[in-house]
């Protein structure tokens, strides 16, 4: 059970700090786990890596504040992903109507939408053996 004083500070915690801070702490749990699996330690990254052993203790910390390069470092050298972007991917039927869908790592899509569901906008398409619908 939180405290009321730590209600209080949670409810003033500006949205974009409190996602920074989840972020953060992904990133770093995710490295670690991915050193456990590898079998390395910080000595033996900050080698691979060329950084000093200090500066990998502060980015397993959380002391430090990763960039998108040290990521992108740290996942080429420890050959899995630490950060993943969903992509969005658009399905069509037959042209005429579309649904967006978010696509995760490793999940599953289920494509056999059903497009009645949908608004029905009039698509105007430019190839010629398609005709124009609503």
């Amino acid at each position: 059970m939180r405290s009321k004083v730590a209600d209080r500070i949670l409810a003033k915690t500006p949205k974009d700090v409190e996602i920074f801070i989840r972020l953060h702490a992904d990133i770093t749990v995710r490295v670690n786990q991915l050193l456990k699996e590898k079998g390395y330690n910080q000595k033996q990254l900050a080698a691979k890596l060329d950084k000093s052993p200090s500066e990998i203790n502060k980015w397993l910390k959380g002391d430090h504040n990763f960039t998108l390069k040290s990521i992108a470092k740290l996942q080429a050298e420890l050959g899995d992903i630490i950060l993943y972007v969903p992509k969005r991917k658009a399905f069509s039927n037959a042209g005429t109507q579309c649904a967006n869908f978010t696509v995760y790592h490793n999940e599953p899509v289920n494509t056999n939408v059903q497009f009645h569901k949908f608004e029905t906008h009039k698509v105007i398409s430019n190839n010629p053996l398609q005709k124009n619908a609503i």
